[in-house]
């Protein structure tokens, strides 16, 4: 199927917080201000782009950037202050149908498994997989609001962040 050229295509106003496509700008309150997009099902992903909070913003320019990292987001970032809900740039029948991958490890065992989710048929599964299969995937988590904000400001300042750090997948 034929991606429509970055030009074609139409924002929207949602009702919804979290409907797909939705921009948000995250306002770190010094200055700078971070970009995200839900993608289905709770997944969100960052853009690798520092904004001016209230400036004014192209949208299809956003989503166009490069992705700094895609997680799992709770519902209350939605509706947090400095969470500002933009306009809907809809998916790509890509990003509609794109299966994530996340890594799990159990806390007891140590086992390691691939997590899939498939936003088409809402299915989802795990696999066994090595350390090394894992070491390219997000952590299989649900982020709070401010942990995101943590992450994408030591993202932007260049630093490691904790929360990564104590999810890292242990040998």
């Amino acid at each position: 199927m034929k991606q429509p050229a970055p030009g074609d295509r139409k924002i929207t106003k949602a009702r919804a917080s979290r409907a797909p496509g939705r921009v948000v700008r995250i306002n770190f309150g010094d200055g700078r201000c971070a970009f995200g997009r839900q993608l289905t099902g709770v997944c969100v992903e960052f853009y690798d782009l520092v904004g001016q909070p209230g400036a004014p913003v192209e949208l299809i320019k956003i989503v166009a950037a490069p992705v700094a990292f895609k997680i799992w987001v709770m519902d209350a970032a939605f509706r947090r202050r400095s969470w500002e809900l933009l306009d809907v740039v809809p998916l790509t029948h890509e990003e509609q149908t794109v299966v994530h991958l996340f890594s799990k490890q159990d806390p007891l065992s140590g086992g390691i498994t691939v997590y899939y989710s498939d936003p088409v048929t809402g299915a989802s599964s795990e696999s066994p997989a090595t350390l090394e299969e894992c070491q390219k995937l997000e952590r299989a988590a649900v982020w709070s609001p401010e942990h995101i904000e943590d992450r994408l400001r030591d993202h932007f300042d260049g630093r490691p962040n904790k929360w990564v750090e104590s999810l890292r997948l242990k040998p």
